[in-house]
């Protein structure tokens, strides 16, 4: 009994090892950046829990942040002032000498500024403002080099810059791990060099697009500038020096009177920004109401100011933990503010995390094992009911961003290895799945289901795959004239030629419907990029069709052609019918897409239509020409629809070549209601290729359109009266 006990305690822990060891492999170094996306997703939820917390009960009572305040060039100010690219500067030098006169404490203008050579008095009247208030922060901007467009890397600061003035000096085990520029953008350096301070508004989001860390400093030609945010956080501390300490990971900021702010940062050092809340946390002040004197000038005696804006016709709205879009000058100010109170959201170390793996997955591999398997279960469960609650409260009571996703990953990953019995049912699965996809999927595809049948949820689930649908134009017809033995003989060999392309391009046979055939890619195992499996298929059985022709013509059959629609997006794979009966099909509104692609061919006169989603994952290796944007029946919401011409790996003539540049110049002047341009490179498209119907059809379109013009809110979507 005692021996028994020995050996499944040591089998539960040696579980739970293996499966911290494996989780940190996956989540660490082989797929680190797609786990991260889910830990980054369970952190952001955390942050918003964090801020409801701290939120008063009575949300009236909840006031602005007035340590810092946002001066902002907002619509109101936009529409009050005129344009703003066409604001003159003498508005910056009124407002500098508002807040001179207001005796703010520190001034940082969230704006590049070019300089003016209409107006050179006005730059002068602007930069003598700055000289004159000299507690202003100014912005640039680190760019990446453009060959393509002549930006080509600088090999110094731009000429006349007071460098030294702004530059920081860092430890080279700082130095080395920052991330660098090629070019200082703008370069108006007379402005510049008015500045107190300078700092980059460069702001690098994680790969889901959400800005939850801002590089503290960048290195540009071997010299090292701070953030913007940072440069007028360094300005107000006073800070003369900057320490870092590798082993605590933290950029130490050292004040003239000796006092640090310790900073903790990522490997590239990079700190995480603790939002203080959504959109306006901090008080905001319309700068057209700055402008006109309605804002009391003691109100901004001794404050900071942050001069942004929030106007989306500006182009500086974030992805943020905490909303969607948010201001970068509001990112600034959250940046500015956590760094002067000291407050900062650590991270553990990679030994840290190591280690809590250890100790979850020895944790559950014990209790697992001297449990019943309901018992099993139920530990399972409290335990990452623990982990996602700890985590939730050590962000919110200890500013610590404690891993959720990992440990979780360990507990089911113990559970999984524990329970042995799994493999048995594996074998069930295995026979029911060869019975299902045997006569609809490549034999190399129903062996990998073999391997793995976790890989497919016989009930079925939602999952971003590309549909395929072909039909064979007037076959219908031609079935009425032909003997039903011939019939039968050409049909049978047309499919049998098509599916085996489907196979070689690992898509799965869906089913037949006559001479149609649809066609899945992406289920029900993942193939990589399965939009672009797709159009290759298609592009094949329009090339394999093409030799058919021939010799069904010697046959003395008629000529047939092929329709394909392809689309991309999210659908439910799974198995569907009655308990007695099913079949593994694909479902949904991205099902019904690629239908009625596949008919809106008829339409243009083209042989393959694929959908936006198809082409966006495509995009990098096919040829395509932008039909239309469509509504088709049963949506409200238009589509943009292309025709797959080839791929780019593939040769393309030079008439095909022309005939898509000059066809897009005239679907470019359509979409712009200038109906004589767009004839004209219709017709031109036209003299290159007599037969193109895509350019046939536009220029019927632009000939009624000069009679009936659709009106000014008319938004170039066709929609279609036909499935």
């Amino acid at each position: 009994m005692k021996k028994e006990f020995g050996r499944r305690l040591v089998i539960g822990i040696g579980a739970g090892v293996v499966s911290a060891v494996l989780v940190w492999v996956l989540t660490q170094w082989l797929f680190a950046s797609f786990f991260y996306r889910f830990e980054a997703a369970s952190y952001d939820l955390r942050l918003r829990y964090d801020w409801k917390l701290r939120m008063p009960d009575d949300p009236a009572a909840v006031k602005p942040i007035e340590d810092i305040i946002i001066v902002d060039v907002d619509e109101r100010s936009i529409q009050k002032l005129g344009k703003f690219h066409l604001w003159p500067r003498t508005y910056w030098a009124k407002a500098l000498k508002i807040m001179q006169d207001s005796g703010v404490r520190l001034v940082g203008l969230d704006f590049l500024f070019d300089e003016d050579i209409r107006h050179p008095d006005e730059d002068q009247l602007f930069i003598e403002s700055l000289q004159e208030l000299q507690r202003v922060v100014l912005a640039f901007f680190m760019a990446e080099a453009d060959s393509e467009h002549f930006l080509y890397a600088m090999s110094s600061e731009p000429a006349g810059l007071s460098a030294e003035k702004f530059m920081v000096e860092v430890p080279a085990e700082l130095k080395y791990r920052l991330l660098s520029g090629d070019r200082m953008d703008p370069q108006f350096v007379h402005l510049l060099n008015s500045a107190a301070a300078l700092g980059f508004v460069n702001i690098f989001p994680d790969e889901d697009g959400i800005f939850r860390r801002i590089p503290m400093f960048m290195r540009f030609n071997e010299h090292v500038y701070p953030a913007f945010s940072l440069a007028m956080a360094m300005k107000i501390l006073n800070i003369e020096d900057v320490q870092y300490r590798e082993d605590e990971q933290q950029v130490v900021l050292v004040a003239a009177d000796g006092k640090t702010v310790p900073v903790p940062v990522d490997d590239q050092g990079k700190l995480l920004i603790y939002y203080q809340g959504p959109f306006q946390s901090f008080r905001y002040i319309p700068f057209y109401d700055l402008l006109m004197g309605y804002v009391d000038p003691n109100y901004l005696k001794g404050k900071i100011v942050l001069v942004g804006s929030s106007a989306p016709g500006l182009f500086d709205l974030r992805a943020t933990p905490l909303q969607s879009r948010f201001p970068g000058v509001e990112v600034n100010a959250n940046v500015l503010y956590q760094v002067l109170q000291g407050r900062f959201i650590r991270e553990w170390r990679a030994s840290s995390k190591f280690l809590f793996y250890m100790i979850v997955g020895i944790g559950v591999g014990f209790l697992i094992l001297v449990l019943r398997p309901l018992g099993g279960i139920l530990a399972s469960a409290l335990t990452v009911l623990l982990i996602f609650f700890g985590s939730f409260y050590a962000l919110s009571s200890y500013s610590l961003w404690v891993p959720f996703i990992g440990p979780v990953l360990v507990v089911l990953f113990t559970y999984m290895l524990n329970y042995a019995y799994r493999y048995v049912v594996e074998e069930k699965d295995k026979r029911q799945i060869k019975r299902i996809f045997s006569h609809y999927l490549s034999s190399s595809v129903v062996e990998e289901l073999l391997k793995d049948p976790d890989k497919i949820k016989l009930g079925g689930e939602k999952k971003v795959c590309t549909v395929m649908f072909s039909d064979l134009a007037g076959f219908t017809s031609l079935s009425e004239k032909m003997d039903p033995e011939d019939l039968v003989k050409v049909l049978n060999s047309y499919l049998t030629e098509m599916t085996n392309i489907i196979f070689e391009n690992e898509g799965m046979l869906d089913k037949y419907e006559g001479d149609a055939i649809m066609a899945v890619f992406g289920a029900p195992v993942d193939i990589g990029n399965h939009a672009l499996k797709a159009c290759r298929a298609a592009l094949r059985m329009q090339a394999r069709l093409e030799q058919i022709r021939e010799e069904w013509n010697k046959q003395g059959y008629p000529s047939l052609h092929q329709r394909i629609g392809i689309n991309t997006g999210s659908m439910v794979v799974g198995n569907m019918g009655s308990e007695t009966r099913f079949d593994y099909t694909v479902m949904g509104d991205s099902v019904n897409l690629g239908s009625r692609l596949e008919g809106a061919n008829k339409m243009y006169g083209t042989q393959i239509m694929i959908g936006e989603e198809t082409y966006k994952m495509a995009r990098d290796h096919i040829v395509v020409r932008q039909l239309d944007l469509l509504r088709v029946k049963g949506k409200t919401e238009p589509v943009k629809v292309f025709e797959l011409i080839a791929l780019k790996k593939d040769s393309l003539d030079s008439r095909i070549k022309r005939l898509l540049e000059v066809f897009q110049k005239g679907y470019q002047h359509y979409l712009a209601q200038n109906w004589e341009w767009a004839m004209r490179y219709f017709k031109q498209a036209l003299e290159i290729v007599p037969d193109d119907v895509p350019s046939q059809v536009y220029l019927r379109r632009c000939q009624e359109f000069i009679k009936h013009p659709p009106g000014k809110d008319w938004d170039g979507v066709y929609t279609l009266r036909t499935k």
